[in-house]
């Protein structure tokens, strides 16, 4: 009966880890195209990086909601419900380019993106069904490898709008719709693989009672939320109008950043391998300073780099200590609070962090409309900088230090 249950639980993850990886797919190439999709339509940099927070406020108000729900009623609704707004945000991108539909759009796809690998209702799910650390960390690898391949062939897509502006002869603007199509069509098949997944049922579900409700959670959660605010902000102030940087700087479009992001992702595909070893021998807290203070320091140097293809090696690496981080911190947050609470934990916390990181976008599209290219990125190393010594000083001196410990005092 137990290997039964290990099986079930493992088709299940194969399944959700499939249906991510589809979903990946689009999200690799908006995250190349769309500000300066945005662009070309007309809008200057401070309006992009407003459309972009008002995507990460929608996030904040999803992260939660959804994380405390899918504790209490389960987490294949939520995980349905992602895929869904995703099709939704491209239809709409499709129809219209208004400037207040294609808002609305955003906001509808931000509820789609806040079922990503560390997300509450992704990693809910996999703290429900895989119980041990260890093993669980590695999920979190092989989930971070198959969303690197989903995203580095969506980076590449980001090509074809060029393609059909020539072999079409659509027009620049026009050219991008048939991407659109295809962000719609692996939207849908992503939904219709979460359909065959099997709910896990544990105690928090069937008792209807919230462990976010208790003291001792409550104080975890908001301790951990405002380490995660701090480097949530670090991240969107480069991140989030990375590819409207290059274009405004170097004068570039999505077909020179294409292969770029999509290296930026296959690239750290060995270290997942190795990053669930590293948490064992090291701990979790000594590995996400060393990422902090890497990521910090490329920050810190992408600005002043004048040469096109030295920036593009140094974003490269810049992206490799983000995504390096992430499979030991999303194992990290299922152990803080247990399994019950995970959904709860990862969403609330998800959930600040995006009211926070939604000032970030606005902040990096006001200092590129006043051509001072510079000031995101140095805001952006001071807070790397500074969430590494939270993690020293929080969690540095207390558990969970080694991904090894519960198991062996189990």
């Amino acid at each position: 009966m137990m290997k039964s249950q290990s099986g079930d639980a493992g088709r299940d993850v194969n399944l959700l880890t499939l249906s991510m990886f589809i979903r990946r797919i689009p999200m690799g190439f908006l995250n190349v195209v769309r500000p300066i999709y945005f662009t070309l339509l007309g809008f200057d940099p401070l309006t992009v990086g407003l459309i972009t927070s008002i995507g990460l406020i929608i996030s904040a108000l999803d992260s939660a909601l959804f994380g405390v729900l899918s504790d209490k009623y389960g987490r294949k609704p939520f995980l349905a419900l992602g895929s869904f707004t995703s099709a939704l945000r491209f239809m709409l991108y499709i129809l219209s380019r208004d400037f207040w539909v294609l808002v609305i759009a955003q906001g509808i796809g931000a509820l789609g993106e806040g079922v990503g690998a560390g997300q509450p209702v992704v990693s809910g799910y996999i703290a429900d069904k895989i119980k041990d650390d260890v093993k669980r960390t590695r999920t979190f690898s092989l989930i971070a490898i198959t969303n690197a391949i989903g995203s580095s062939l969506g980076s590449l897509l980001a090509m074809l709008p060029l393609y059909v502006q020539k072999a079409m002869g659509f027009s620049e603007i026009d050219s991008y719709v048939p991407l659109f199509w295809l962000g719609l069509i692996l939207s849908l098949t992503s939904l219709s693989l979460i359909i065959f997944i099997r709910e896990a049922q544990h105690d928090t579900f069937k008792n209807g009672k919230l462990p976010i409700l208790q003291p001792s959670t409550l104080k975890e959660i908001m301790v951990y939320s405002m380490v995660r605010c701090t480097d949530g902000v670090a991240i969107q102030l480069v991140s989030s109008l990375a590819p409207l940087y290059f274009y405004l700087k170097f004068n570039v479009g999505p077909e020179d950043l294409a292969p770029i992001y999509a290296a930026a992702r296959i690239l750290p595909i060995p270290a997942y391998v190795i990053a669930p070893l590293f948490a064992v021998r090291f701990g979790y807290v000594k590995c996400l300073m060393a990422t902090r203070a890497a990521s910090g320091l490329l920050a810190f140097i992408l600005p002043f780099i004048g040469d096109f293809n030295l920036a593009s090696l140094n974003f490269i690496f810049y992206n490799f200590s983000i995504e390096l981080s992430m499979p030991i911190r999303q194992s990290f947050a299922t152990i803080i609070a247990g399994e019950s609470s995970t959904g709860s934990l990862v969403g609330i916390s998800n959930s600040l962090r995006s009211f926070v990181n939604s000032l970030a976008p606005a902040i990096t599209g006001f200092f590129f409309q006043v051509a001072q290219l510079y000031m995101p990125f140095t805001l952006s190393s001071s807070l790397f900088i500074l969430n590494m010594m939270q993690f020293h000083l929080i969690y540095g001196e207390r558990r969970p230090v080694k991904a090894s410990q519960k198991a062996v005092s189990q």
